[in-house]
């Protein structure tokens, strides 16, 4: 997943730490700070991939607009 989105990582880590500091930066948490930050960065990205597919349409489906020239 990190391959398709380089920032991902990055994204979580200072998402993980920000969560770690709203929490009184409590001992032996890494792991349930991180899971959760990568669910919220996961759930993120998802919602931009949707937002960016809504605008395109299948590249064997010419745009509407289109207009076919010399057949009846």
């Amino acid at each position: 997943m990190t391959e398709l989105y380089p920032d991902l990582a990055q994204r979580t880590r200072k998402r993980a730490y920000a969560l770690w500091q709203q929490e009184g930066c409590p001992d032996n948490q890494a792991a349930r700070h991180w899971e959760r930050a990568q669910a919220a960065e996961l759930a993120a990205t998802e919602r931009l991939v949707d937002v960016e597919e809504e605008d395109s349409f299948p590249a064997s489906d010419p745009p509407s607009r289109s207009v076919a020239i010399g057949l009846r």
